[in-house]
């Protein structure tokens, strides 16, 4: 979850080129295991199976890509915390890795020492939409009718509860949030109009987007989504401080060695700078992009202090 200012100066280090040491020279050996927190199918894994791939075909070997889902990211990030620290086995993290402990399930380790950051890989916006019927047609219309009548409107979400506490927050409303498990359901019972509007990741709703079936009212970035370059920010509309939505890293357990570190960053650079992936994954509304280990430590540890200071202010009880 991105800050309450830019994170651009966060992440536009220049990437160092690798320097592996000579007793890591044979790295790597055998095959990596790519742990994700999250079930196959999802927004993370989308994105995670192209990276590993591209792995594969770069360091010639195998990427297992294992999906570890479950008390919001914690199980497959332990998984990770706990590796040995040698370079095969790796996570394709987020910034609820340390948001969880501020907003609980709070982790069974020290999410600010227990890693150690590789290279940023993709951000992405999140994206209020409406049923067709919904009486506001643009970002203004919401924002007006929703302070107008506090509580009368209902937005779905798969689990962000905290994310739609942060939009009522920021955007100056009340919008009453309904929790779904998975985010297939929360999006179709928006569609069929049993809730007014849907919060999610761009690449969950633009197919419906794209559709028609929805109608997209404002991306929590702080600028516009190319995919939705109509669609406006709330930070456009006068919610200057809501600017959030997810990013994806990679991370290795901490203490994995330094020459290592810098190939996989150096890789993840050539990742983003694929123009086949960047327009492929681009086009879905992710915005591929690489970072330095130091940029990327940098980003992780200002999303813990977003996540603590955001609940604060809501007055957030973290579940255990």
């Amino acid at each position: 979850m991105p800050g309450r200012r830019s994170l651009a100066a966060l992440l536009v280090a220049p990437l160092a080129a690798p320097t592996v040491a000579r007793t890591q020279e044979a790295w790597p050996a055998r095959s990596i295991r790519l742990v994700v927190p999250y079930p196959p199918g999802g927004t993370t894994d989308i994105l995670a199976r192209p990276y590993g791939e591209f792995l594969r075909q770069r360091l010639g070997q195998t990427v297992v890509m294992d999906n570890r889902p479950g008390a919001a990211t914690n199980i497959g990030s332990e998984i990770v915390a706990r590796a040995e620290p040698d370079g095969y086995t790796l996570l394709f993290g987020q910034g609820s890795m340390i948001g969880n402990a501020a907003t609980g399930p709070v982790p069974p380790y020290d999410p600010r020492t227990a890693f150690e950051a590789i290279s940023l890989v993709a951000q992405v916006p999140y994206l209020v939409a409406a049923h067709p019927g919904f009486p506001a047609r643009d970002l203004a219309g919401l924002i007006t009718l929703a302070r107008a009548n506090p509580g009368r409107w209902r937005i779905s979400s798969a689990q962000l509860d905290f994310q739609v506490a942060q939009l009522n927050r920021r955007a100056g409303f009340e919008l009453e949030h309904v929790g779904y498990r998975g985010g297939a359901q929360a999006t179709s019972d928006c569609i069929a109009g049993q809730v007014e509007m849907v919060f999610a990741l761009v690449p969950v709703l633009l197919p419906f987007v794209r559709e028609g079936v929805l109608r997209p009212l404002g991306v929590t970035s702080a600028a516009r989504s190319p995919v939705l370059p109509q669609t406006p920010s709330f930070a456009e509309a006068g919610a200057a401080r809501l600017d959030s939505g997810a990013w994806y890293g990679l991370f290795g357990p901490a203490g994995t060695p330094p020459g290592i570190v810098q190939r996989l960053a150096a890789e993840t650079a050539a990742f983003a700078a694929d123009p086949v992936l960047g327009a492929r994954l681009g086009g879905q509304g992710y915005r591929v992009e690489s970072s330095t280990p130091a940029a990327l430590q940098a980003l992780y540890l200002h999303t813990g202090d977003e996540y603590a200071a955001l609940v604060r202010e809501l007055n957030w009880h973290p579940s255990r």
